[in-house]
């Protein structure tokens, strides 16, 4: 985008890249329900085999891979997709989705895998829309509710220790590094990623994302020791949605 912009420029500008993602958003919709009813088939009606599960892995494996080697050469490049409808992030949005559901599906089932891809879409969705701080956040809480999903879980019968404290660690890492990202953007005003400058958002507020870290990683916890998951995550929900209608109202 150029430097030295008119009035007239801008607005067509903005309204390019609000086209862009209105699409985007659009697309990803559809995807996700494909996606759900999918699921909801072959959870209700049949039984994938073996043999279709880890053709189903290697082939969305195999996709996911491309996609992610397609955004280094973009990144190389030097190539700007906001105005892309399919950019090669979206394309890897949604074939690591895809490829997470055909991996997680024998272990965890239909549902937590809809509610994981629910998740997921609605990570795609903050990160067009709202601001750098509350996208961390919900990262973080994502991964955090994910983690949860996978603590004490039946479907590693004979590895539940060691997907337990995988499932910690990748939630306190996350968390941690999601944190210490806000705290930086705050202290400077600015997040330097990959070359990439992120501004500090005007009228965040950093006190309620670093509660809404802080909570969904205790609900980890909780979940690993209470084994209450339904009623952690239902907490952890219900501090996310405070929060997103405190940066929603911001928004407007």
């Amino acid at each position: 985008m150029g430097k030295n912009l008119t009035k007239e420029e801008r607005i067509r500008e903005k309204e390019k890249l609000s086209n862009a993602i209105t699409n985007k958003m659009a697309i990803a919709f559809v995807a996700l329900v494909v996606g759900i009813i999918l699921l909801v088939r072959f959870g209700e009606y049949t039984v994938p085999s073996m043999a279709m599960l880890v053709c189903s892995q290697i082939v969305f494996g195999l996709l996911t891979a491309a996609a992610l080697a397609w955004c280094v050469v973009d990144f190389k490049r030097g190539t700007d997709s906001r105005l892309k409808i399919v950019s090669s992030p979206f394309v890897l949005g949604v074939m690591a989705s895809a490829f997470f559901a055909v991996m997680f599906y024998p272990t965890i089932g239909a549902f937590r895998v809809i509610l994981a891809l629910i998740a997921f879409a609605l990570l795609f969705f903050v990160y067009e829309i709202y601001a750098a701080d509350f996208f961390l956040c919900s990262v973080a809480m994502i991964v955090s509710c994910i983690a949860a999903m996978v603590v004490n879980n039946a479907g590693f019968a004979g590895y539940n220790i060691l997907a337990n404290c995988i499932a910690v660690v990748v939630a306190l890492a996350v968390s941690a590094v999601c944190a210490v990202a806000i705290y930086i953007m705050n202290r400077d005003g600015k997040l330097k990623v990959w070359g990439k400058v992120i501004r500090k958002p005007q009228g965040g507020s950093h006190i309620l994302v670093y509660v809404g870290i802080a909570v969904a990683f205790v609900a980890v916890i909780a979940t690993l020791i209470l084994g209450y998951l339904l009623y952690c995550m239902a907490a952890a929900c219900a501090v996310y949605a405070v929060i997103a209608i405190i940066y929603t109202v911001k928004l407007m």
